[in-house]
């Protein structure tokens, strides 16, 4: 009989939609995290990975609005490498950025950065969940179960998954973890999957300098095929970190205290979106990072929201940056979760995000499932986002790239 593991990995950022703004707290200045030089290297790789990511899944798009979360993907992948053995585990690790580090250095990491990222900015609620969900008679080892405990406060959950009511236990406990923001990841479990791996992650802030609705206005967006969208547009001049290079300019929008920030790419006028992706590297990355710098912007960008789901597109991606033999079933080697053969049948997310004046709501899951083997001062630049652009959310101090987004039409 075929047997299915599936791992559903729920990540959620949220923002100030629901707040008003009396109930935001007032900032105090942040504080940096802290990172040991072997932690530092990892985040690094990390780093990596989410931009190879990026780049890769937007290729496959060709022009295609994309909203993908790089930190639920590497959490959620590394903490199945737990599971995997040999050529398996390694290739896994090599795609992810963390060949050069032991399964231990790697789940400390996280184990160090989640909470972390929780106190850097009392502005942003930042939560972070973990749960698994077994099928009451379906072994899995236990050092696999305690890496999860231990490295990612994991819940241990067994079910009767035949029981009509099992699909609502984990909805309801994904809800009560995403501020309601996603209510349902499931249906129905299918009969033969044998184990659920659950992760939430939920952030709500809003814009360190909000926009003035009153000054929005209705105006004209060129989408990537030329055709001209109508949108509201958001509008403040104010002090911005910029920069521009040849072909491209580049802003940080921060929240709250400035831990996190939303950092656009925007193309300048004829340069096409699809080739400054196609060129987008972690140099280039961090060239853009370290040359921004204080500048008086006329920031105009339009209000968006979008939904997105990866689910054709995931295992390509990853076989091509190296993660192949996690999906075959003749090579897979997950024999740390069971000793029946298993490999990844199934890897996607499903995201939402939507800007307006006060902050962004975003959310994503990420699901996993396994199968059994049969400027100047004084100047004031514009900087008009009324063509496509890339957009990226980030904490500040270590540079972790939570989510990563191309927008080419509206």
């Amino acid at each position: 009989m075929k047997s299915v593991i599936s791992l559903l990995i729920t990540a959620v950022l949220a923002g100030p939609v629901a707040w008003s703004c009396s109930k935001w707290p007032d900032p105090i200045a942040r504080e940096d995290i802290v990172l040991t030089k072997v932690q530092q290297e990892i985040l690094e790789n990390g780093n990596l990975f989410a931009i190879d990511l990026f780049r890769e899944m937007s290729r496959e798009l060709a022009g295609e609005n994309l909203f993908i979360s790089p930190l639920s993907a590497s959490l959620a992948l590394s903490a199945v490498t737990n599971g995997a053995s040999g050529s398996t585990r390694e290739d896994m690790k090599a795609t992810l950025g963390f060949e050069s580090f032991s399964m231990d250095d790697m789940n400390r990491f996280y184990k160090h950065l989640v909470p972390s990222l929780k106190k850097v900015d009392n502005t942003v609620k930042l939560l972070v969940a973990n749960a698994v969900w077994i099928e009451q008679a379906f072994p899995v080892k236990t050092p696999f179960i305690t890496a999860l405990q231990e490295y990612y406060d994991a819940s241990v959950n067994k079910l009767d998954f035949s029981d009509p009511s099992a699909p609502g236990l984990i909805n309801k406990w994904c809800a009560d973890n995403t501020n309601n923001l996603i209510k349902k990841v499931i249906d129905k479990i299918d009969p033969d999957c044998r184990l659920l791996y659950t992760n939430a992650l939920y952030f709500k802030g809003k814009w360190k300098n909000t926009f003035d609705k009153k000054a929005s206005w209705q105006g004209s967006f060129s989408s990537i095929s030329g055709t001209p969208r109508s949108v509201t547009y958001m509008e403040q001049t104010n002090q911005f970190r910029y920069t521009a290079e040849k072909g491209v300019s580049v802003a940080e929008i921060p929240y709250g205290n400035e831990a996190f920030s939303m950092i656009i790419v925007l193309p300048d006028t004829g340069v096409d979106v699809m080739d400054v992706i196609a060129s987008l590297s972690w140099e280039q990355w961090t060239g853009w990072v370290d040359g921004l710098s204080p500048a008086e912007l006329n920031l105009r960008i339009p209000r968006f929201k979008m939904e997105f789901d990866s689910e054709k597109l995931m295992i390509p991606v990853l076989s091509r940056m190296g993660m192949g033999i996690a999906f075959d079933p003749c090579q897979a080697d997950f024999s740390q979760i069971s000793d029946i053969p298993l490999f990844i049948a199934l890897l996607k997310q499903n995201t939402y995000i939507q800007v307006d004046e006060e902050g962004t709501e975003a959310a994503v899951v990420t699901t996993i499932g396994f199968n059994v083997t049969s400027i100047g001062p004084g100047d004031t630049i514009p900087f008009h986002v009324d063509r496509p652009f890339l957009y990226f959310i980030r904490e500040k101090s270590t540079g972790t790239i939570l989510f990563s987004g191309l927008m080419t039409d509206i």
